[in-house]
């Protein structure tokens, strides 16, 4: 990878960014990576300052998260980002982070423009693409799933209504919360042994008020699944699924 292909993002772990072992968690390797992929695209023009001008703005839809070292409080971390991909109406763009030169997580996103004025899909112009340098590096072997299936029967293990403490400058629920939602729903002797990575797709936006739960199962490849829906079962909303393994 050249020096110009990658924005690096260099940042100390914060108290919040901490798990109970007083080590970096999923939730805060998340925070971290969020905010430099957004001020990775505010250098490229399409920050969230720029969404008036431009009248689109990037919309996660989906992560790779592979913590392979988990830092302490303070720690300094350096964060490289860069774009993958920008086609048809999405953009992959991936994340190595180190700690004192060791690489500690790996990452990769999956983000959908969409228009401001009609709030769908909006396909990437040639505009749009010219403003960002990709750098085809792939850094995992199979891409982040795009949907999933619950088994009937799968227990509901966690159920929230969603307050203002959970959206964000979208209008909708940020999707740390989804992460938190599912760690939430694990078995506590899998919370408390962590796989090291974890895939999450967004299917729908969660919107104030919304009563969600959580469903847990085990997948036939043995991934610990939870599922995010709201509404009742002949007219379920499927808002995200999350993986750990």
């Amino acid at each position: 990878m050249s020096d110009t292909s990658y924005f690096t993002y260099e940042a100390d772990i914060t108290y919040d960014e901490l798990g109970p072992d007083q080590r970096l968690s999923r939730r805060g390797l998340v925070k971290i990576l969020q905010e430099a992929a957004a001020i990775a695209s505010d250098e490229r023009g399409y920050g969230m300052k720029d969404i008036p001008r431009n009248g689109v703005f990037w919309l996660l839809a989906g992560w790779r998260l592979e913590l392979r070292e988990r830092p302490a409080w303070r720690s300094r971390l350096t964060v490289q980002t860069w774009p993958r991909s920008m086609n048809g109406f999405q953009s992959e763009r991936d994340f190595l982070v180190y700690c004192g030169g060791d690489l500690v997580a790996r990452a990769s996103s999956r983000w959908l423009l969409v228009s401001t004025v009609t709030g769908k899909a909006a396909r990437v112009t040639d505009a749009v693409r010219s403003a960002y340098e990709l750098e085809e590096r792939v850094l995992f072997d199979d891409p982040i799933p795009t949907n999933g299936k619950t088994p009937d029967g799968a227990p509901v293990t966690f159920a929230a209504a969603i307050g203002r403490r959970e959206i964000d400058t979208n209008g909708h629920v940020n999707n740390i919360h989804y992460l938190e939602f599912a760690l939430e729903a694990l078995p506590e002797e899998v919370f408390r042994h962590l796989p090291n990575t974890v895939d999450i797709t967004f299917r729908r936006q969660i919107l104030l008020g919304t009563a969600v739960r959580c469903l847990y199962c085990v997948t036939e490849d043995g991934k610990h699944q939870v599922e995010i829906r709201s509404g009742e079962d002949g007219h379920a909303v499927h808002h995200a699924f999350v993986w750990f393994y």
